[in-house]
This record gives structure tokens, sequence and C-alpha cells, in this order.
């Protein structure tokens, strides 16, 4: 039997990238016939462990490591105890899911490690704290070096790592994220016409609405879009544009920046928020006229995709990434800086009704790649090559 531990400190309060990947992953282990025949996987956990139902299958041992000696800090937990933990269990492998190597990782030993092209961006060029663009920078490196495998996400995303990291092409595979089963596309029946409208009226939502989701990091130009509805905004004057991000910006524009929109305007045009349930995303993606997603650095960027798998078109950014996933199954703005062309852009994306009818006829042609049980496959014959 096989003894692999995974990092699982991402799974704990809200939410967020890794932490829907990762328990999209554990999840879909839990439903492998017989699984823990072959297995025993180790979740380690920094303060807390979550009360998914998943979590209790026997495939699972989950621990909590901070012995309460050492103080509850995340730097103690991921780059001390993990290593430790890793010899003290005598694991055979050791999965690293948010980018980063232990600064103490024994180097006899063997660990994967997620990689992608974006979270290297963000250490070299976004406005995250200094600390944060650090930690990237030392503890990704270190993974592309120290790693017996670097797991990626899309072929974009192996690409640009190679040329980074100067990485050897057989040291990192591309293992396509699968989609959650959260989304999908409703029936458009009374129950959920009244469950969509209770959602809009307490998120003031009047009546048609666009929208974004994500943390908003300068590379996923939010701020450009909001100006660019504004601009689009005199076409369609009932319609809203939903903004329920995490202002990532340094220092923080949003919020006054659709305010001064909003009283330009007369109207709230724009409704911004920080955190969406997921439990209502379905509905709104359900709904929506279009998702705006454009970024000009993503490894995949699953928004649009998900937001499609209900059956709602997006404009996302004009690079080779998206023409990847979505070929041309999508609104695509080039100059992402422009609010000109943005502008222009999501006009053209509410009003192209042939083009949107095109994009969701080939909806389960861009999805087939995006699946969970292929995913799982792939890592577990890469942990059995390794392990």
């Amino acid at each position: 039997m096989k003894k692999i531990g995974i990092e699982c400190e991402n799974l704990e309060g809200e939410r967020f990238g890794v932490g829907h990947m990762n328990v999209q992953f554990l999840e879909a282990l839990s439903k492998i016939p017989g699984i823990e025949k072959k297995y025993k996987f180790v979740l380690y956990f920094k303060s807390q462990i979550p009360k998914d139902n998943f979590l209790n299958h026997p495939v699972f041992e989950k621990k909590i490591i901070n012995n309460g000696i050492l103080p509850e800090s995340f730097n103690i937990y991921y780059h001390i105890l993990l290593p430790y933990y890793h010899l003290k269990d005598k694991l055979d492998l050791f999965f690293f899911p948010s980018y980063m190597l232990p600064a103490f990782f024994p180097p006899t030993k063997k660990a994967i490690v997620v990689l992608t092209n974006d979270v290297w961006w963000e250490a070299h060029h976004g406005n995250l704290p200094f600390r944060y663009k650090l930690s990237y920078r030392l503890f990704c490196k270190w993974a592309a070096l120290r790693a017996k495998k670097i797991m990626t996400i899309s072929e974009f995303s192996k690409k640009e790592l190679i040329k980074f990291y100067n990485l050897p092409d057989e040291k990192i595979f591309v293992n396509y994220w699968g989609l959650s089963n959260e989304f999908y596309e409703l029936e458009k029946n009374q129950k959920n016409l009244e469950k969509i409208k209770k959602i809009k009226e307490k998120l003031r939502i009047k009546k048609d609405y666009i929208m974004s989701v994500g943390q908003a990091f300068e590379r996923r130009r939010v701020k450009e879009a909001m100006e660019a509805f504004a601009k689009t905004a005199k076409d369609f004057p009932e319609l809203q544009y939903f903004v329920p991000c995490i202002d990532k910006n340094n220092p923080p524009v949003l919020d006054k920046l659709s305010a001064k929109i909003n009283k330009k305007l007369g109207r709230e045009a724009i409704i911004r928020g920080e955190y969406m349930d997921r439990k209502d995303m379905v509905y709104l993606f359900n709904f929506t006229k279009l998702l705006i997603y454009v970024s000009d650095k993503e490894a995949l960027g699953l928004p649009p995709v998900e937001a499609l798998k209900c059956k709602a078109p997006s404009l996302v950014a004009d690079n080779e990434l998206t023409h990847e996933i979505f070929k041309d199954n999508a609104f695509f703005v080039k100059n992402t800086k422009n609010i000109d062309e943005f502008s222009k852009k999501i006009k053209e994306a509410l009003t192209n009704k042939q083009k949107k009818e095109k994009i969701i006829n080939n909806t389960n042609k861009i999805l087939e790649k995006f699946n969970w049980e292929k995913h799982t496959k792939t890592i577990l014959e890469v942990f059995d090559k390794i392990a």
C-alpha cells in the first residue's frame, strides 16, 4: 500500500482557487471503488479539519499538525511541520497543490508540486504584498528545482514554466482540472425562476445583469471592465454589472470606482461584493447575460468554463491560453487596457446572438477535457511511477 501525504491547509475556512480544486480532487479520489486497498492518503491541516462528508472515507487519514507548542503560523506549518511529518509518518510521496515546496523538505524524499505560470507572474510582476511575492519567488523556484515532478494545468502554462524555470520537458506534466458538479444547466422551471428572483433581490439586481467572479488581481482587468461597462451602459439602461470580487489592486480601487460610475450614471449600474456563495453561483451563471473574465495571465482560468457549463458565454482575453481552451468559442478582447475596445467587445457579446448560439452549441466539445475522473486517473498514474 502506498502512503501519500497531501497538504490541505487550503481547505480550511473560505476556499478560493486551490482550495476548490483540491477538495474536488479529494472527493474524486473517494469515489474510486476499492481505492483504500491500494493507497492511504494522509491529509495535513494547520488548524481545523473541514466537515465535508467524503473526508470520512477510509482512504483518508486526517491530521492537524500544530501540536500546541509552536505558534500557529502558516510558515511553521508549511516549512517546518510538513517536512517533519513527512519523515515521521514514513510517507512514500508528498503532494503539494499550493505551488511551493517547503524550505526544509528532505532532499532525499519525493514530492509532486502543482505549479502555474500565473503564480510566477504574480511573484515577479504583480502587486501582491512583498512578503507573498518573496515567498512565491523563493519556494516556487525551490519546487521547480527540487520536486520530483511538476504538475501544471494547461499546455500554455507548461510552455511558460519551462521558459521561466529552465525545466526539462519530461519533468512537467499537464493535467487539466475537472469541473465541479455544482455547475450545470438549470431547467427554467418555476422553482428555479423563483430561486433566482430571490437571489437577485438579495443582491439588488433588478433585471438583466452581467458579472465577473474571482479575486480581482490587477492582471484580471476588473477595473478596466468596470470602466468599459460604464461606456456601454447608456446602450443598456436597465443592465447591471455584478462584481463579487475581492479587490487585490494595491491600493484597492473597485469600491470607489463603482461609486463614481454609479453617481455619473444616476443608478446602481455596478453592484460590488466580496465573496459569493457557490450555491448561489450556479443560479447566477445560468441567468447571466455574460461572464467577463479578461485576464492577461492565467494558467487555466476556470470560471469561464464553469459558466459555459451553465450555458453562459464569456468575454475573455485574446491570447494563446484562451484559444487553447475555447478555440473561437468565446468573445475576445485583444487590448485589455484599451477601454474603447473593451467596451465594444462587451456590446458585441450582448448583441451578437448568432455567435452566442454557436458558443452554446459547442459546449460539449470545450468541456470534454475538464473531467475529474481523467484528472485523477492521470495523477494516480504519476503517483504509481514515483512512489
